[in-house]
């Protein structure tokens, strides 16, 4: 008897990495392509389908599961707004795939995605109340309460990113001052690393958050210094967080995540100077540890939901 199996997506701005999980969670293929850049509408389903075709060959496919860029209905499977990918916007991707294959189809957002990815399989298995938060370009987020995703009446609900932690402060793309992810997205942190060294008069055009804290580990006092406000930045906002939702973890994610222990424990220990003492606990921010592939397995889990596969 052949093993059911969902292969999934997760679509992002430059690649579209995909996957095959069996229904008890395994992983046992996966690999990745370039998104393409032009004449989306008839591209990408037509990269998808091809895909989707080639690991029907040799595996049994149950169903199929988008982890998507953008603003989705995932009621619908429309991808209602995408700023990541040209004409991506209003792609009815739900409804395009269960017409050519006749299977289950799941689409979500991507860090929605994530956060269902590693409450299943990662690192905050058994948790129900959750907020998930991926530290890149901008902030993204989502909010897990009593083990369901947050909405909001039109699909709009967890822009943690977008909240406001200093009046009248930076300028954002959304078109506020002063939002979160504009002080603590590890492009902010970059930001003011790279400003910094150019008070110092030492020209740096570029670094990643990751080389920022090798820095620190190594005892630059202005990577520290910089770092230092990053820390407090990041721990104001999500003590924000704490005092509104009170969840039982909130799961950090991006490159910058997994460059060791050092980075949470110090969110953790600045959390508890921001909060109420009555919302301290022993370990609140826990780091994603399905990385990558959190998107692939949120997408899965979501499928075989669909499907009555799974009854939590």
């Amino acid at each position: 008897m052949m093993v059911e199996n969902i292969v999934c997506f997760d679509i992002g701005g430059t690649f579209i990495k995909f996957g095959l999980i069996n229904r008890d969670g395994h992983l046992v293929y996966k690999d990745k392509v370039p998104t393409p850049k032009s004449n989306i509408q008839k591209l990408l389903p037509e990269l998808l389908a091809e895909k989707i075709k080639k690991l029907q060959n040799d595996f049994l496919i149950a169903g199929i599961g988008i982890s998507s860029c953008g603003l989705v209905n995932h009621e619908t499977g429309e991808i209602l707004f995408s700023n990541n990918i040209p004409d991506y916007s209003g792609m009815k991707l739900g409804e395009i795939l269960f017409n050519l294959f006749k299977l289950p189809v799941s689409v979500e957002n991507d860090v929605k995605s994530a956060c269902i990815g590693e409450m299943w399989k990662g690192a905050i298995q058994g948790k129900k109340d959750v907020v998930f938060l991926t530290l890149g370009t901008g902030i993204g987020s989502t909010i897990i309460i009593d083990g369901k995703i947050v909405s909001g009446s039109r699909y709009l609900a967890g822009e943690l990113g977008h909240t406001v932690i200093i009046n009248n402060g930076r300028s954002c793309g959304c078109g506020r001052r002063g939002c979160f992810e504009r002080y603590a997205s590890t492009s902010a942190l970059v930001s003011d690393f790279i400003d910094e060294k150019n008070k110092n008069s030492e020209v740096i055009k570029k670094i990643s958050g990751e080389e920022i804290l090798a820095l620190v580990e190594e005892g630059d006092s202005i990577a520290t210094a910089v770092y230092k406000n990053f820390i407090n930045y990041i721990s104001i906002g999500l003590s924000n967080i704490v005092h509104l939702l009170n969840p039982e973890a909130i799961i950090i994610g991006g490159g910058i995540a997994e460059q060791g222990d050092r980075f949470i424990q110090d969110i953790n220990s600045e959390i508890k100077k921001e909060t109420m003492p009555i919302y301290h606990q022993e370990t609140l921010v826990f780091p994603s540890i399905l990385g990558n592939d959190a998107g692939l397995y949120g997408a899965c889990y979501l499928t075989l939901k669909k499907l009555n596969y799974l009854h939590v």
